[in-house]
């Protein structure tokens, strides 16, 4: 009891006088943690990948390919400048500069080459956050849908994409950045990626499918640890009954 804690008596006063009133307890100082109000975790999924479009046989062999890296939001009507501050690509030695900032969206970068390679990503958020890396792959070349299946050909009319979806998630956001987050919820399809010339070839990644897969992953490891704890008794039980046998 607070009160309690804040009225020491002693045995023999409290037997001899009534207790007195309990002291007032201080509200806790501003910006203290227990002044401060739990904040409830935030998340929100982005996407980062590239789209590499094969400029013909009539191209120059360095420049076989243009393509454009990017982190778009997994929502086409979602404005990823709400929350997203700004992205720096570090892309291949090679080419000249190598490192890029966009600080608005759409946030990608367009070049022309041949090569595959690694494309380092940072991503800075709003509300003073720690900025998060990714590594993307960029592929210029078709690899086979179907596994054991030759690859496609390459084609100027069908783009090789490559994404990854990912969720990133704050433990404790800050003010501004839930406030961001709040309005990117309401939606803006004019800042959306509806009208990137990209967007018909983007994947759609739908979060229910995902979840029934890892709910049936869940439930057959689930099966599994049963079956082996049920194993491990019966073995138990066996060796119990052999040790309680009369040697001969």
């Amino acid at each position: 009891d607070t009160h309690m804690s804040t009225a020491s008596l002693s045995a023999a006063a409290a037997a001899t006088a009534a207790p007195p009133a309990p002291l007032p307890v201080p509200p806790p100082p501003a910006g203290s943690a227990s002044a401060e109000v739990p904040v409830q975790h935030a998340s929100r999924p982005i996407v980062v990948g590239s789209c590499a479009y094969w400029r013909g046989k009539e191209a120059e062999e360095s420049k076989s390919h243009e393509w454009t890296v990017y982190v778009r939001a997994a929502s086409p009507d979602e404005d990823p400048g709400l929350f997203i501050k700004r992205v720096v690509f570090q892309l291949h030695p090679t080419i000249t500069p190598s490192t890029r900032t966009v600080e608005a969206p759409p946030f990608e970068v367009t070049e022309q080459g041949w090569g595959e390679f690694e494309v380092g990503i940072k991503v800075y958020y709003h509300g003073g956050e720690r900025a998060v890396d990714f590594s993307h792959l960029l592929k210029l070349y078709p690899e086979a849908e179907v596994a054991g299946s030759p690859a496609r050909e390459l084609s100027i009319d069908r783009p090789v994409v490559a994404e990854k979806y990912d969720e990133i998630v704050w433990a404790e956001p800050s003010a501004e950045l839930r406030a961001r987050l709040s309005e990117a919820d309401k939606h803006a399809p004019e800042k959306g990626w509806r009208s990137s010339k990209h967007a018909k070839w983007f994947c759609t990644f739908e979060p229910e499918p995902q979840e029934a897969e890892m709910k049936a992953c869940y439930e057959r490891i689930t099966q599994e640890l049963r079956a082996a704890s049920r194993r491990r008794i019966e073995m138990e039980e066996e060796i119990r009954q052999l040790r309680a046998e009369p040697a001969d």
